[in-house]
């Protein structure tokens, strides 16, 4: 549309989104099938370049289009709705009571999804988690985005033309104030992708009934405990190449369980031999901005190393700085990664000061030890431990930050007979 046609959609989304209210439910198994279908139709030959052209390597984008047929997938979607859901809750006499009560889950009604750009296809990704939990569902896309997520909805609703009454997408910038307080007025939830900013513009935006659920930018990464072995750390820097680091759940940086500055020191010299066979295994299509600010970015760090307790390391398209500190702090990203101390009687006192920004992290240790690492960092507000090469790997019914996504999207509804 144009930018015309455009607001004047806006202006009375309102009543389009009373008139979708009206109209029956779509069912889940119609958007099932609509992705079942979609599924089946994608293939190397006429849709690998759709991901070429946003950057990728070949073998990323084979990686990728196997992931999303995966992911719309009936059997991946029904054994989702199964994890996140459970079985259905039915009726039942409550503890105590003489009375027959019935609850099912029910759609919180429209959802207004405020997409990240980090990922390729979030936006519509997040949308199909509204229409499997049958809500309406209005998308503004990121000022980045690359077209995939439209062309993925636009073929969803050929194969099921009702999946359009439930599915409005604007292009609005988010400095668009009045425009992003329109959409949000109309939904009953606001979900958000984004750091702390971006969430607290939104609650400044959005009405006191409004709901907002936050998937917020999350930091992970490494910890490594005693001696670990070259296999272990190139899933490490797997991650770190595969993702450029640019995930919540990439890793940024690796903690190794010692106080010793020495020791650090000497990891980040290994650590980059084996970064840099990584990245010689895996090219990547440099950005000559992002090169440039890297290397001025790492030309401060060495100009600061004279005055303060760090060393840089650089080889071809990566580096690794080492520090004597035991912040938690993202990365260059782009394969530029750092190495702090933390010993494990700090550990939890340290990683706690970073509640609700923790996600990830890819623990190295030996077998005897890992239960207690295991619980220890369970305690500090990290959602998952996995191997380094697995940090940024999902698994049908995987919780988002440690919840699972379809319940957010859903109430439960209590029916006294």
């Amino acid at each position: 549309m144009t930018d015309e046609d455009s607001y004047a959609e806006l202006e009375r989304l309102d009543t389009l989104i009373f008139e979708a209210r009206e109209k029956a439910s779509l069912s889940v198994s119609s958007v099932i099938n609509a992705c079942e279908v979609l599924s089946r139709t994608l293939n190397e030959c006429d849709h690998l370049h759709l991901l070429l052209d946003t950057g990728m390597t070949e073998n990323k984008a084979r990686k990728e289009l196997q992931l999303v047929k995966q992911i719309l997938s009936k059997e991946y979607s029904e054994n989702r709705i199964k994890t996140e859901l459970g079985t259905p809750l039915g009726c039942f006499t409550p503890y105590g009571e003489n009375i027959s009560v019935r609850q099912e889950w029910k759609p919180l009604g429209v959802l207004l999804h405020i997409a990240a750009g980090n990922v390729d296809a979030l936006p519509v990704f997040s949308v199909i988690e509204g229409l499997l939990t049958g809500n309406i569902n209005i998308l503004k896309l990121p000022g980045n985005d690359d077209g995939l997520s439209v062309l993925i909805l636009q073929e969803l609703i050929k194969i099921e033309p009702l999946i359009a009454q439930y599915v409005f997408v604007f292009d609005y910038p988010s400095h668009n104030v009045e425009a992003v307080k329109k959409m949000a007025s109309a939904s009953d939830a606001v979900v958000v992708w984004g750091g702390d900013s971006a969430v607290s513009a939104v609650r400044n935006m959005a009405n006191p009934d409004t709901r907002i659920i936050e998937w917020g930018h999350k930091v992970s990464f490494a910890y490594v405990s005693d001696n670990a072995s070259d296999n272990e750390l190139d899933g490490v820097a797997y991650n770190i190449c595969d993702t450029n680091q640019v995930f919540c759940n990439s890793c940024q940086g690796i903690f190794v369980d010692t106080d010793s500055f020495d020791e650090v020191v000497s990891f980040a010299e290994r650590f980059l031999l084996i970064l840099e066979h990584m990245v010689e295994s895996m090219p990547n299509d440099n950005d000559p901005y992002l090169s440039a600010q890297n290397t001025l970015e790492l030309y401060t760090e060495r100009l600061e190393s004279a005055k303060y307790r760090k060393r840089v390391f650089t080889a071809n398209n990566c580096s690794v700085i080492a520090y004597d500190d035991m912040t938690l702090t993202p990365s260059y990203m782009y394969r530029n990664c750092w190495v702090r101390p933390l010993p494990r009687g700090r550990l939890l006192a340290e990683l706690c000061q970073y509640k609700n920004h923790l996600n990830t992290a890819a623990l190295i240790c030996n077998e005897r030890d890992k239960d207690a690492f295991e619980t220890l960092l369970s305690k500090t507000g990290l959602v998952r431990i996995t191997n380094g090469k697995r940090m940024s790997e999902g698994y049908c019914g995987m919780p988002h930050d440690g919840e699972f996504s379809l319940r957010r999207y859903m109430k439960i509804m209590s029916y006294e007979d």
